[in-house]
Parts: structure tokens; C-alpha cells; sequence
């Protein structure tokens, strides 16, 4: 049995549904890319599940409409780097419909929970995300908190999603010491999770993800080489690296039965 799925991007242009239940082995949480080039335009009807938007690059403007109402009207922003600068994102409950457009092209990386009901769409601007940078030596790194768990940033945002980004030093990692959450106990509380990549480094940059569990003593490791990639965690511990010389962002989602 894999304890991890790993899945590449096809460079499909719009919205493209990278990871769901019927492909993987994750319930409460998916995960999809929307690419589109310069004067692009989609037009997207949420269905039956709340969705995270998270701008990697480029520009965006938008509109919102939800339950016969016009929310949000010419939203808009830019992004230029994942690693200098913290995100744009919009969040959108199910029935809710955005048109999105973008003049010098864009790329968008969306997670999605299911849900029958969400809460009110809402447009998070990057002075409305927490960032801190935790750790010492090469296990400090940078966080932020897009939609955050309970307690932390901007967790009345969202049904159940949990989104954020990390951003490791160089040769450094994230999630270090290893952590994982498939239990329901005192520690611990059953939540999918999915992570994508981008990795910035000379020519043959990578990262490395290992998840791996005691009680069954299994070990998996992934190498990431490259921006087109996002793994599916099941179960178990997990944690990544940047090799030398090579620094790594990480966006992470997660969700479960509850937001806990």
C-alpha cells in the first residue's frame, strides 16, 4: 500500500481537477491549477464543496456572486514571486460563481473541501495573512497563514479548509520534526492533506518529501524536481528538505470532518 500519491500537472489551461476522491485516496479534500494566458478569461460555478484560490503568479481580476448577489466586483492582484511575497487568495462556498480574468497571464493552485453549505466568499489580501518565521539553523522557515486552524489567522474564513504557505532557507526544511495527523486523540485529529511545490536553485534544484509511519515501520520518499507537482499525504508522519543551494516553498491544505 502507498502511504503517499504523487500527481504532475498536465498543463491543461483553465481549471484543471488534479487531485479528487475518485483519483486518490483522500474524502474531505482536493486539490486543483488554473492556468490561463495573458487576456484569458474563466468563468467557474462552485459546486457542493468550498474552494481556496491561492495566486502563485501573475495578475487577476475578479468577480463574486453568491446566492443572486453581486459580492465582490473587480477584485483584483498580482503576484511576481512565492518566495518573496505572500498570496492573494478568495474563498468561495458552494453555489457561489466567480468570473475570473487575468491581462499577462496567471496561475491559481486550489484546494476544495465538501460541503453543503460554506461560509460568506471572502478576499484575503496579503496584509491580511499572518506570516512568522520560526526555528533556528536550517530548520527555520517561513509560515503563513492563509486560513488558519482554530485560533490562529483568519480561521472564521472557512468550513473546513486549513491553507497556508512555508518557505524554508536554503538547504533547509519544513515541518521538521516530522508530523503527521490521522488519529483522533488528545494530540491529534483525523485531517487529509495535500502538498505542492515550487523549488528555486541552480540547474537540478530539488526537494525531498518523506513520509513514513513507526507502528508498520514503512518509509516512502519523493523527489520533487520541478513547480508542477503536489502529493496527496494519507497517513502517517511527513516532512521535506531543499538540497543545498535550493530553497523550497510549500503550500499546504488540509480539511477533515471538522476544523479541528
Amino acid at each position: 500500500m502507498k502511504h503517499t500519491q504523487v500527481y504532475r500537472f498536465s498543463g491543461q489551461k483553465g481549471f484543471d481537477k488534479v487531485i479528487t476522491a475518485e483519483n486518490s485516496a483522500l474524502k474531505h479534500l482536493g486539490f486543483s491549477r488554473i492556468l490561463l494566458d495573458a487576456g484569458e478569461k474563466l468563468d467557474y460555478v462552485v459546486d457542493c464543496e468550498e474552494i481556496a484560490i491561492v495566486l502563485q503568479e501573475g495578475d487577476f481580476r475578479a468577480s463574486v456572486e453568491w446566492k443572486n448577489e453581486s459580492v465582490f466586483v473587480d477584485i483584483c492582484g498580482e503576484r511576481k514571486s512565492v518566495f518573496d511575497e505572500k498570496p492573494y487568495t478568495i474563498y468561495l462556498p458552494p453555489g457561489s460563481r466567480i468570473v475570473l480574468e487575468s491581462n499577462r497571464g496567471m496561475e491559481a493552485r486550489v484546494f476544495s473541501a465538501p460541503c453543503d453549505e460554506g461560509n460568506p466568499p471572502f478576499f484575503c489580501r496579503p496584509d491580511d495573512v499572518e506570516e512568522g518565521i520560526p526555528g533556528a539553523l536550517n530548520w527555520r522557515r517561513k509560515y503563513r497563514y492563509v486560513f488558519g486552524p482554530p485560533g490562529k489567522k483568519n480561521d472564521h474564513v472557512t468550513k473546513k479548509l486549513i491553507v497556508g504557505e512555508s518557505v524554508s532557507v536554503p538547504g533547509g526544511w519544513i515541518g521538521f520534526p516530522a508530523h503527521k495527523h490521522d488519529l483522533n486523540n488528545e494530540h491529534e485529529y483525523p485531517l487529509d492533506e495535500i502538498f505542492s511545490f515550487k523549488v528555486r536553485g541552480p540547474q537540478g534544484a530539488y526537494i525531498i518529501q518523506q513520509s513514513y509511519g513507526l507502528d508498520e515501520r514503512w518509509d516512502e520518499i519523493n523527489v520533487i524536481d520541478g513547480d508542477d507537482f503536489a502529493i496527496a499525504l494519507i497517513d502517517g508522519y511527513h516532512t521535506s528538505m531543499a538540497v543545498p543551494g535550493c530553497t523550497e516553498y510549500l503550500l499546504w491544505g488540509l480539511a477533515g470532518d471538522a476544523k479541528n
